[in-house]
């Protein structure tokens, strides 16, 4: 079994690292310096070989909590390099570096070969457990060879970003936040929790988006305004917020950003919720919380 042969090898490597005298690990570089060796068996402590912590991609619909979930548990086992493009960008385009001579995009090239190859080892072994979907399952199979995570990542990306799955889950998010009222969702939960959510489902519409498609922020606080009327306490934040940045003398008032707007209407919600918490405190009940459509559960 491929999963008992990678355990097998890393703990092997693991057990090499741990005796007195450190070998090298890896041909090509002989001598690692101290710094190096440290960083390894740093990483070999902290990090054990199971995906425990990794969210399961068992559908195409949960691509999105899945990739955004995966990113999160990377960089928290700091092993972000794994998901990085497999090619050299360009700091201040942000877009791939082509070789003058060939035209082909330079590959990546990690400072520390040989820590390098033990986290692709182990973060491979994570892709082989959780990646559960036909597409993603052939992804990987056919990246064993090398087990280069990153490329496993960006194929796995660039077919899912694209992929009729998402493009209806697009659909669904923009018709949601196109239609949702709030007066009319029957939620009876804190306001805050619905702007909140709603922001969410803004969120994941845009990061299923090319940069061409996204919406622009003045569409974005137009939906989050519409999905508020009605509701009297929240209804007006939109205008009091222009009103109160052109009376400041702000050059050009209504030009707010969706992440700066979201925070007006949820302190104005506060009140509100403040009640909701009284009444629970006296025996009530508040319950029906605001759910994304189609969100994931795992």
């Amino acid at each position: 079994m491929i999963c008992a042969s990678f355990q097998s090898d890393f703990m092997t490597i693991f057990v090499s690292l741990s005796t007195a005298t450190m070998r090298p690990l890896f041909r090509g570089k002989q001598n690692s310096l101290p710094s190096q060796v440290n960083a390894k068996a740093s990483f070999l402590k902290s990090i054990k070989p199971n995906s425990k912590e990794y969210k399961v991609f068992r559908d195409d619909k949960s691509w999105l909590p899945f990739r955004e979930s995966t990113k999160t548990t990377v960089m928290s086992h700091n092993l972000l390099a794994m998901i990085l493009p497999p090619f050299e960008v360009d700091p201040n385009t942000d877009e791939f570096v082509m070789d003058p001579l060939s035209g082909e995009k330079i590959l990546y090239e990690p400072e520390d070969q040989g820590l390098d190859k033990i986290q692709q080892t182990w973060f491979f072994k994570v892709l082989v457990d959780v990646c559960q979907t036909p597409v993603a399952k052939m992804i990987v199979n056919q990246n064993r060879d090398t087990m280069d995570t990153r490329k496993v990542w960006y194929e796995l990306c660039k077919h899912y970003q694209n992929s009729m799955s998402s493009k209806m889950r697009s659909q669904e998010l923009l018709r949601y936040a196109h239609t949702a009222q709030l007066v009319n969702s029957g939620h009876r939960g804190a306001h805050q929790s619905w702007i909140t959510n709603f922001s969410k489902t803004i969120c994941q519409f845009q990061a299923l988006q090319s940069d061409e498609n996204k919406l622009s922020d003045q569409m974005s606080v137009d939906f989050l305004n519409n999905s508020m009327r009605g509701t009297t306490h929240l209804k007006g934040v939109l205008d009091t917020y222009y009103t109160t940045r052109r009376a400041a003398g702000t050059p050009d008032p209504f030009n707010v950003t969706f992440e700066e707007y979201v925070e007006r209407p949820i302190q104005a919600a506060q009140p509100h919720d403040a009640t909701l918490g009284q009444n629970r405190g006296c025996g009530g009940q508040s319950a029906n919380f605001h759910s994304i459509p189609g969100g994931e559960s795992d």
